[in-house]
């Protein structure tokens, strides 16, 4: 199988003086950054990853994974 670089990002909504951003964060790597919006904040996270990787070529190995052949979500409720 192929290998890819992924990560899970988890993206959280903050407030503080009445002002809402959105913070996405990435699991693997222990970085975060935010934006104005959820895709804002995603598009800065992943500038931030690629910088990083540039810096530190060794944290690839972190987000290294194979292809899968799907990739789903299941919310489990109501337990």
């Amino acid at each position: 199988m192929d290998k890819e670089l992924s990560c899970n990002v988890s993206v959280f909504v903050e407030e503080n003086d009445k002002n809402k951003f959105y913070v996405a964060r990435c699991e693997d790597l222990g970085l975060s950054d935010f934006g104005d919006t959820p895709e804002e904040a995603l598009s800065h996270l992943k500038t931030a990853i690629i910088l990083l990787l540039e810096e530190k070529p060794e944290n690839k190995k972190l987000l290294e994974k194979d292809k899968p052949l799907m990739t789903t979500r299941l919310l489990i409720n109501n337990i």
